[in-house]
């Protein structure tokens, strides 16, 4: 699995992808433009990525923003928009507002809170169907 993670904090994207080197390649970027560019490379490459995390609150340009161009961009790619790549936001719990703003408007799979809890990770990849129920233990 080819996995992108979007987060300002640097402890947040090494935490991230310690919980996640075991099931793919983990890109990491500290900003949602740097997501973006990443993500609309590699899509127009044919080689997109499988699952994105993004963080909400990010500078240069925040998670919606950022998830909003990575929709518009595998748009651009499959008019009928039957491909998209699962998106989790992440988010402190201050702005759970906002993720089910990205949720309901901005079209993310689902989104997990701050600290981030391996299992409660893992949970949602399987939920996705990213991992086999197996691969999840609790």
């Amino acid at each position: 699995m080819k996995i992108l993670i979007a987060d300002d904090e640097l402890q947040n994207r090494k935490l991230l992808r310690d919980y996640l080197k075991a099931y793919g390649h983990c890109d990491m970027v500290a900003d949602g433009k740097a997501a973006v560019e990443l993500f609309t490379a590699d899509l127009e490459d044919g080689d997109p990525y499988d699952l994105i995390l993004l963080d909400i609150m990010m500078p240069v340009m925040d998670g919606q923003k950022a998830l909003s161009k990575i929709r518009a961009a595998e748009k651009k790619i499959d008019p009928q928009g039957v491909k998209q790549t699962p998106v989790l936001m992440v988010t402190g719990l201050d702005s759970s507002l906002q993720a089910m703003e990205a949720y309901f408007r901005g079209g993310c799979s689902d989104y997990i809170t701050k600290p981030v809890i391996r299992t409660a990770l893992l949970e949602k990849l399987r939920k996705l169907r990213l991992i086999p129920a197996e691969e999840y233990a609790g």
